[in-house]
């Protein structure tokens, strides 16, 4: 229970309603996943990531959860009926109508009591980043609006203090079970348990621990028992193969994984909830995640986002029979990215959310075996991650992560677009026809530029063609391409308008400059000499999302909610449950036999920080001309020894070369890669494939004790230019490619879009002095150093 003091502290903050939903956008953002978007049926648009859409009691209204607040809305008529705000952001698939109750029950992350206490003046400092909570709302409107503020939504109960970090998504059952308690389930999927509580009060009835990673429930209509999606599967048992998550974090822990090192499948746990324990784990696929359940046929339907496919479990026999991979398309096997599932109320459609091409899949599962025949696409906002049916069948209710782009923020004092305003979006659409369904599948086929699987005339897979002369960039993968080295650096968060909007030439905006021409002379001598990329887009939104597309040209669903809060921040190989099973681009190099060294991109940050080491690092620097570059690589050996968890990351790394980190300037860091250039030259050799790491320009801000943030940005620069010299001076350049680029945007605004940022190319084959306009993306970079080396996308 709140303390009483602090109650009143609450309301009064509850009093003040949270943004309206918009249903028009007139500036919408870039689509950075290079498809086109063109959501169907009614939108509605709120500031931040939608994570649960479901249907009222009421016919023609939808609960939303978005960040700050719960809403409930007449999709029809376009209004707002009631909403309420709270402290934090909703749970992972965090809304259940409890029809019985007559309540709309939330699950969501917030600030503890005392924490909302501190923001009163004089009050004690937060101690802890957030608390799982559970809010009941009137789910029916016979409760009267609250006097004295326009927060409408009444609150029937508030459930605080279950765990921390992340709530998951909660079921309510509709009767009574064998105890004689009507039940709610909420997975913690940072505490690794569930919590069950009484649907009516919400006491607290029952903690029951699972595996890694629990994520969301579905419950029996009498409460007698539940399914819970359990993510990172089970614990790991001693002499298991098994990776830590980021060390530092309060919920990182070991994880089991393949032989790659990429986590391995989850399972789905059934709970006796009248006992209140653990009874079977299915395996399923990596990533579960919300699943439908059908009850009549004992029908359970788990979507795996990272394996692309659903697993379909028998509750009755409590075992796998099977399930059906997501594969609407030809070209496309992965990435599809199922996030969550739910069934029409006569249990003949499954509709499937899919992510990573921004649509639901609509599957017969009539025959109610494992067996499902895809009927259709249904277009969507951008990243559906929830879906639900309303209890007539006739409609679904879709919620987006990225909706319609992000939009206006405000960072570093300047006022623009910013990659991590997000605006997410809960789409409420009538059930197509067959000829709608077609025409909507035609165009969701349209919007990603792939073929269906079950289209006549799509062409077949590009196979290299004999005979074709070699060019610097082949038109399909195979084919002779003139460059045989590529160098692949990446730097961190800046956008256009921050670094190069003081060029004569391009999109710009000069209002936004931060790091002109006085502070990076290197990057403006690049974009001027050889091509201006003035429409290049980061996909990722942090450092936890650009990482991977960088190096795996995919990001699975985990960071993309996210679901690695209280465990890692994986914009490194720190937590397993990050990884794409789709693999690495060093793997598809080594699997086509290009030789590949990695100078610190997607390595753990040295765990040894302290400023000792930037001291004993400063006198080696400055000692490394008298003693010559073996002492000095020794001297750093001394300070690094740069190790992953992914075993063919840790076989190409650079030992000497650290991590993400910027104790160490990246100077100092392009002195062991130009040494690196002399061993090679000596050996008439170069590694086909190069990644480095240079994070400097991230900047720590106007930390004390550190440098300003323009002489990070020139450190970074400057070392940007001193490689590019040694490389473009060495017997390789003939055919080579530079490829530069940063890992997200951030830390900036830009005029177009916050996810615009500054992309660079040298090489003999590059254009010069040109401005190049065209849309390209990170993994489109990554695509080319694909078809440049000859590997598979």
């Amino acid at each position: 229970m709140l303390p009483a003091l602090l109650l009143p502290l609450l309301q009064a903050q509850a009093q003040q309603p949270p943004a309206p939903p918009r249903r028009s956008v007139p500036d919408s953002g870039v689509v950075t996943f290079e498809q086109r978007v063109t959501p169907a049926g009614v939108q509605s648009v709120f500031n931040g990531r939608v994570a649960a859409v479901r249907f009222g009691i009421n016919p023609g209204e939808i609960w939303v959860g978005a960040p700050g607040g719960a809403y409930r809305l007449s999709w029809r008529e376009n209004r707002v009926i009631a909403s309420a705000r709270f402290d934090g952001t909703p749970g992972v698939h965090g809304i259940a109508i409890d029809r019985t109750g007559g309540h709309a029950l939330f699950s969501t992350v917030g600030r503890r009591p005392e924490d909302v206490a501190a923001t009163i003046p004089g009050a004690q400092r937060p101690r802890a980043p957030s608390v799982s909570q559970v809010f009941a709302y009137d789910a029916t409107g016979a409760v009267p609006r609250r006097a004295g503020g326009d927060d409408s939504a009444a609150v029937a109960f508030n459930v605080n203090r279950l765990g921390d970090y992340m709530s998951g998504g909660l079921a309510v059952a509709s009767r009574a079970n064998a105890a004689g308690r009507r039940v709610v389930v909420l997975p913690l999927p940072a505490n690794d348990r569930v919590e069950v509580l009484d649907a009516a009060s919400g006491a607290r009835l029952a903690t029951i621990p699972t595996g890694v990673l629990p994520v969301a429930a579905v419950v029996a209509d009498d409460g007698s028992e539940a399914w819970v999606s359990v993510y990172g599967g089970p614990k790991p048992r001693p002499g298991e193969r098994q990776a830590p998550q980021q060390d530092g974090y309060a919920r990182a822990e070991p994880v089991r994984v393949d032989p790659r090192g990429i986590a391995r499948e989850g399972y789905a746990a059934r709970l006796d909830l009248v006992a209140g324990r653990v009874t079977d784990s299915v395996p399923v696929g990596r990533h579960p995640g919300a699943m439908a359940w059908d009850l009549a046929r004992h029908r359970l339907y788990v979507p795996n986002a990272n394996s692309d496919s659903v697993t379909v479990v028998d509750t009755r026999e409590r075992r796998r029979i099977g399930g059906f991979a997501i594969a609407p398309f030809r070209e496309r096997k992965a990435g599809l990215a199922p996030t969550s599932a739910a069934l029409a109320p006569d249990g003949a459609t499954l509709y499937v959310t899919l992510g990573g091409v921004n649509a639901v899949a609509v599957y017969d599962v009539s025959r109610g075996d494992a067996a499902a025949a895809l009927r259709g696409l249904i277009p969507t906002g951008w990243y559906p991650s929830t879906v639900d049916v309303s209890p007539d069948g006739r409609t679904i209710a879709v919620g987006t992560l990225l909706g319609v782009g992000s939009g206006e923020g405000r960072v570093g004092g300047r006022d623009g677009r910013n990659a991590l305003a997000a605006r997410g979006s809960a789409n409420v659409i009538a059930v197509p026809t067959e000829a709608e369904l077609l025409a909507y599948t035609t165009s969701v086929a349209q919007n990603v530029r792939l073929h269906l699987a079950s289209g006549d005339g799509a062409p077949a897979a590009l196979a290299p063609r004999a005979n074709v002369a070699a060019r610097a960039v082949p038109e399909r993968p195979g084919e002779p391409s003139r460059i045989h080295h590529v160098v692949f650096i990446i730097r961190e968060n800046r956008t256009y308008d921050q670094v190069l909007s003081d060029l004569d030439r391009g999109a710009r905006d000069s209002t936004l400059l931060m790091y002109g021409r006085d502070v990076t002379p290197n990057a403006h001598a690049l974009a001027e000499q050889f091509v201006t990329l003035d429409h290049f887009f980061a996909t990722g939104g942090n450092s936890a999302d650009g990482h991977h597309w960088l190096t795996q040209a995919n990001e699975t669903d985990y960071p993309m909610w996210p679901l690695y809060y209280g465990r890692s921040y994986p914009s490194e190989s720190s937590d397993p449950l990050a990884y794409s099973s789709g693999g690495f681009l060093w793997e598809a190099a080594e699997s086509k036999g290009r030789s590949v060294r990695v100078f610190g991109e997607f390595a753990p940050p040295p765990s040894d920080s302290l400023p000792a080491v930037r001291r004993r690092l400063l006198d080696a620097y400055r000692d490394r001309s008298s003693h010559g570059a073996a002492w000095f690589r020794a001297e750093l050996r001394k300070m690094y020894d740069t190790r992953s968890s992914i075993p063919s990351l840790d076989k190409v790394l650079v030992r000497e070369y650290p991590g993400w980190t910027q104790e160490s300037p990246d100077v100092a860091k392009a002195d062991v890669i130009l040494e690196h250039l002399k061993e090679w030259e000596a050996a008439h050799r170069m590694p086909n494939l190069v990644m480095v790491i240079l994070p400097s320009d991230h900047t720590v801000g106007t930390s004390p004790g550190w440098n300003t943030p323009k002489a990070m940005v020139a450190d970074n620069d400057l070392a940007l230019g001193r490689i590019v010299e040694g490389l473009s001076h060495s017997s390789f350049w003939n055919d080579m490619a530079v490829l530069v680029v940063e890992d997200d945007a951030q830390n900036g605004v830009d005029h177009i879009d916050g996810h615009r940022t500054v992309a660079l190319v040298a090489s003999p084959y590059a254009r010069r002095g040109v401005v190049d306009s065209t849309f390209y993306t990170q993994q489109g970079m990554v695509k080319t150093i694909e078809l440049m080396l000859g590997l598979p996308a």
